[in-house]
């Protein structure tokens, strides 16, 4: 039996002696791929954990009351690529 296959890269890799069920390499980008993938499934399977990361966005908004304003104001290009980008969608749903 060969080394296993990274199934986001699909290099071979070795596995940790402390994780033998490993099946994604320790690559920086597979590793965030593989945390992204379990927060998605997570939320869509268990409405508890939903709730606890909508609650965790809705405390930091309300410490944070005029984030985005100033955050835009600060970033206008970013914002004014953002709102172009948003037309393009808006148009290509209709």
């Amino acid at each position: 039996m060969g080394e296993p296959r990274c199934r986001y890269c699909q290099k071979s890799f070795r596995r940790s002696k402390f994780q033998p069920r490993q099946t994604v390499c320790s690559e920086t980008d597979c590793q965030r791929r593989r945390r992204a993938d379990y927060h998605k499934d997570k939320v869509a399977s268990d409405p508890e954990y939903r709730q606890v990361c909508q609650d965790s966005s809705r405390k930091w908004r309300a410490a944070n009351p005029g984030y985005w304003k100033q955050y835009r104001e600060e970033h206008r290009a970013s914002a004014q690529q953002n709102r172009e980008q948003q037309k393009a969608r808006d148009r290509k749903q209709r």
